[in-house]
């Protein structure tokens, strides 16, 4: 349960806290994420790993190894984006173990409002234009929007539950 995580558990997730956001702003104003947000979050989860046990660190490698192996076959038929396949990983070396879950419930919600306002948008947008208009008229989607949404979420809620 994630309320008996020690709050050392969550130090990476809060050092990659201004990550997100620039993977949230990046996707939605460029669509794209640059692999140096990427080799960011690496780095800084390298830098909060001597606050975890060796065996969470160890479990967080074999859980964004994973993810990685499917975010790689989700990219390779065209149903994901480079850069969310590269940073998904990434977000999952940040997240406790335990709270794995937590965040796909998250992940999931922020997809789900995003496609459904993305349907919205193309039920009730006469005429877009410039970003909107490209975002309306293709089928990308910016996952990263979610993927920092859902990830600044988690981490909102573990800072006001180790602040009381």
């Amino acid at each position: 349960m994630m309320i008996d995580l020690p709050w050392h558990n969550w130090v990476p997730l809060w050092l990659m806290v201004p990550l997100f956001v620039a993977v949230a702003w990046t996707d939605l104003t460029e669509y794209r994420i640059p692999n140096l947000y990427c080799l960011i979050g690496v780095a800084l989860f390298l830098v909060g790993s001597p606050a975890l046990g060796l065996h969470e660190v160890g479990l967080r490698l074999i859980a964004a190894g994973l993810c990685f192996g499917i975010c790689f076959a989700l990219f390779a038929a065209g149903w994901l984006g480079g850069g969310d396949a590269k940073m998904l990983p990434v977000v999952f070396l940040a997240i406790p173990t335990q709270a794995l879950s937590t965040y796909m419930l998250l992940l999931s919600a922020a997809m789900a409002f995003g496609l459904t306002s993305l349907t919205l948008l193309r039920l009730f947008v006469r005429q877009p234009t410039g970003r909107l208009a490209a975002t309306l008229s293709g089928r990308e989607f910016p996952l990263g929007i979610a993927i920092g949404l859902s990830s600044l979420i988690l981490a909102g809620w573990s800072m006001l539950l180790y602040s009381a």
